[in-house]
């Protein structure tokens, strides 16, 4: 398990540490814990590698909402904990679809409480990741850096930000895989990723600094797609 802290207090991170390494002593729960003292910092190096994400609202500097859907547009399922000293700002967790919030201090039979539900999310987000395979051997990749999916014969093409992966299969069962995330047709056998849409010309779009054609029949759909995406329908 892979977590992240994201607090200006060095005394309320370290709390937050003291207590996940004796959940980890009580129940054997495999974790890495890695403590960002500024959402800054945490911004600069994340890239949708954690499966927890403890994140103070009150920063200087920032905004734990504004955070939290930066985050949001970068990882759609990692299980987001709000740490609060005011829990009216918590409430609003639902813009971004946070698991939930602790008021501080927090007790540890209220953490214990918080953490097992962020682990049945991030139990439920592992499902959502994808294994591909390449020369290299094989990833574990999860939705969001995949750029845009390409049917080749009986093999689909992954286009991901960490590369091609190429294995069997049909763009309607890659559709299903990834049924209710950001992904819209622009042709008939090519799934685009919508955070990854950078525009929408007349025929073509741009998808992470690569052309692709748009069809004109699945034009009107696919740039709906992307209005209810970045309306926050998707």
């Amino acid at each position: 398990m892979n977590i992240a802290v994201v607090d200006d207090s060095r005394e309320d991170a370290g709390h937050l540490e003291v207590f996940l390494s004796r959940y980890h002593q009580e129940n054997g729960l495999p974790m890495q814990v890695h403590t960002f003292l500024s959402s800054v910092e945490f911004l600069e190096s994340f890239h949708g590698e954690y499966d927890i994400i403890y994140l103070d609202i009150e920063m200087p500097g920032s905004n734990g909402l504004e955070v939290a859907h930066e985050i949001r547009s970068r990882d759609e399922t990692v299980a987001i904990i709000f740490i609060t000293n005011m829990a009216q700002y918590a409430i609003r967790g639902y813009e971004v679809n946070a698991v939930d919030f602790m008021v501080k201090p927090v007790g540890y039979f209220n953490f214990v409480q918080k953490l097992e539900k962020a682990l049945r999310a991030a139990e439920k987000r592992g499902t959502q990741f994808l294994l591909l395979s390449n020369g290299d051997g094989l990833y574990r990749i999860p939705p969001t850096d995949i750029l845009c999916i390409e049917k080749d014969k009986n093999y689909l093409v992954y286009h991901t930000r960490k590369g091609l992966f190429q294995q069997r299969g049909t763009i309607q069962e890659a559709r299903q895989r990834l049924q209710g995330l950001a992904f819209s047709e622009c042709t008939s056998g090519c799934l685009v990723n919508l955070r990854h849409v950078d525009r929408i010309g007349r025929e073509t779009i741009l998808v992470g600094g690569e052309e692709l054609p748009v069809s004109r029949r699945m034009k009107k759909s696919f740039v709906q797609d992307y209005m209810d995406f970045l309306g926050g329908f998707l």
